[in-house]
C-alpha cells in the first residue's frame, strides 16, 4: 500500500512526521492519514513527498517496488526523456522501505549525432562513465573528453556536464553514480517505459 511505502521510506531515512511536514508544507495530520491509507494524495502531494524523501515520484505512482536485490532484465525500469534519443536502463534495484542503494548503475543508449539533453546537468554525485560501444564526447565545464569503446572517465560531483554521441552508431555504456541520486530535483524529466 502507498501509505506503508511512504512510512517505511520516511523511517528508513530517519525523518519524523514533523520534519516531513516542514519539508513539504503539508500538515502532520494529513501525512499521518496518507501513511495509514486513510486518504488518497494528489499528484502534487506525491511530488512534495518524493522531493522531501529524495526519491522519484514514479515510485509512488506504479506498482510496488521490488524488495529483492536482484534486477531481472524483464523487470528493469527504462527511463527516457521526452523528445530525446537517449534511453536509460536502471540496473540497480530501486529504493524501498527495506533497502536504499548507495550507488546507482544505469545502462545508457545514446543515438548517433545526439546529446543527452539540451543543457548541462549538475548533480551532487561522482559519475563514472564506461563506454561499451561507439563514441562519446563528455563535456565537463569547458573541457571535452572523447571516449571510444572500452574507455572510462570520471565526472566529479557538482560540475556541469553534457554527453554527446559524435559517431554513426548508437553509443552504449554504463554510468555509475555514487552516492546514488534518484532524480527528484534533476533538471531532466523521466518516465516509465515511454509513458507520461
Amino acid at each position: 500500500m502507498l501509505g506503508e511505502h511512504v512510512r517505511n521510506i520516511r523511517k528508513k531515512r530517519g525523518i519524523t512526521l514533523k520534519e516531513l511536514a516542514e519539508k513539504t508544507g503539508l500538515s502532520i495530520g494529513y501525512i499521518s492519514q496518507i501513511e495509514r491509507d486513510l486518504t488518497d494524495p494528489s499528484l502534487s502531494t506525491l511530488r512534495k513527498l518524493s522531493a522531501a524523501l529524495d526519491i522519484p515520484t514514479y515510485l509512488f505512482m506504479g506498482g510496488e517496488s521490488s524488495t529483492g536485490l536482484t534486477t531481472r532484465q524483464a523487470d528493469m525500469l527504462i527511463l527516457s526523456q521526452p523528445n530525446s534519443n537517449v534511453r536509460y536502463h536502471l540496473l540497480t534495484p530501486m529504493p524501498n522501505g527495506n533497502f536504499v542503494p548507495q550507488s546507482l548503475v544505469i545502462r545508457f543508449e545514446l543515438e548517433p549525432h545526439c546529446k543527452d539533453g539540451d543543457l548541462p546537468v549538475i548533480h551532487p554525485s561522482e559519475e563514472i562513465l564506461l563506454l561499451e560501444q561507439g563514441q562519446l564526447d563528455v563535456l565537463v565545464e569547458s573541457k571535452t573528453t572523447r571516449l571510444n569503446a572500452g574507455d572510462t572517465t570520471v565526472v566529479q560531483s557538482n560540475l556541469p556536464h553534457i554527453v554527446s554521441n559524435p559517431g554513426d552508431i548508437t553509443a552504449v555504456g554504463l554510468a555509475v553514480f555514487t552516492p546514488a541520486i534518484w532524480f527528484p530535483n534533476n533538471r531532466r524529466s523521466f518516465n516509465r517505459g515511454g509513458e507520461t
